[in-house]
């Protein structure tokens, strides 16, 4: 399965029309250029502070893990409106990344960015996982210090709106759960890149989970006892086969598994009915829906 169907096909559902955007954005963006294309994540950062070194690792690196990543100076054609490309990728992608530096919020962008994202979180399931890069979040929330110097000496150049917005936004996205760099292992920036993307790719697989009837009686104890199969280390790959008569719940037992170690695989398939899809195509047809589900389910592309 190729990107753009793979993307298209998981996103669907959480694509969100920019005409229902708050005013609060200042621009009312137009899809354009990127059609229906939408992102796994999106990054928002102060060019100055961080393009060339922190986000640029953490960009190449969500990508090498395949995940579809919107980065301005990557993903807008020549040509191609900025305001809108910016403000309507935010509301196509399923998470945002504002990296939030010492001068993040000197740039009106930046501002109109975060506003957008907060709305975009406020009014659907959009996520917004901020870094602290360098800086506190009590300083973000409260404009203080460094981050609250360079706010201040550059109001001058804002519009009145500017400033309400972005102290509004910047005040809730200083309460969201994210990473403050100088504490993830005294300031290990490969570390809290990896810790980014073990988070984004945990929420990215929740899509692929299958459904299962919440509250099963007795489904527990199985799963539990499979569990501990999976996780004994081996050195070769393992292979578990449930077996009993029809209608006892295996399928149901299977795809419970299959849900709990979809964030240990980047790669993953469920293949069900074997026996009724061999008969009616073979089972070449089975070993090439194999092939096609576990090669680049996630394919690359950047913010």
């Amino acid at each position: 399965m190729d990107k753009g169907q793979s993307q298209t096909k998981r996103k669907t559902a959480q694509k969100e029309s920019t005409e229902e955007a708050s005013s609060s954005s200042f621009i009312s963006p137009k899809l354009t250029g990127q059609g229906d294309d939408a992102y796994d994540v999106f990054l928002s950062f102060r060019g100055s502070d961080t393009r060339k070194e922190f986000t640029d690792h953490l960009y190449n690196r969500l990508v090498n893990t395949g995940i579809f990543v919107f980065k301005d100076d990557k993903s807008i054609p020549i040509g191609e409106d900025f305001s809108s490309q910016i403000l309507g990728a935010i509301s196509r992608s399923k998470i945002s990344i504002p990296i939030i530096s010492k001068n993040y919020a000197t740039s009106k962008w930046c501002l109109r960015e975060l506003i957008h994202m907060m709305d975009c979180k406020n009014s659907g399931s959009h996520i917004v996982l901020p870094i602290f890069y360098k800086v506190k979040p009590s300083d973000v929330r409260h404009l203080k210090g460094n981050f609250g110097d360079a706010f201040h000496s550059s109001q001058k150049d804002f519009d009145e709106k500017d400033v309400q917005e972005g102290r509004r936004a910047l005040t809730k996205v200083s309460g969201l759960q994210g990473w403050v760099s100088e504490k993830i292992n005294n300031g290990n920036e490969g570390e809290l890149v990896e810790e980014v993307v073990k988070k984004v790719m945990s929420i990215l697989q929740q899509d692929f989970q299958l459904d299962v009837t919440k509250h099963l009686v007795g489904i527990g104890d199985h799963v539990s006892k499979i569990r501990n199969w999976v996780d004994t280390p081996a050195n070769t790959a393992r292979m578990i086969g449930i077996y009993g008569m029809g209608g006892i719940g295996k399928t149901t037992l299977a795809k419970s598994i299959y849900n709990q170690l979809l964030d240990e695989f980047v790669d993953h398939s469920f293949l069900a009915n074997i026996r009724e899809t061999a008969q009616c195509n073979g089972i070449p047809y089975l070993q090439n829906q194999l092939i096609e589900e576990t090669s680049n389910r996630m394919s690359n592309s950047e913010c």
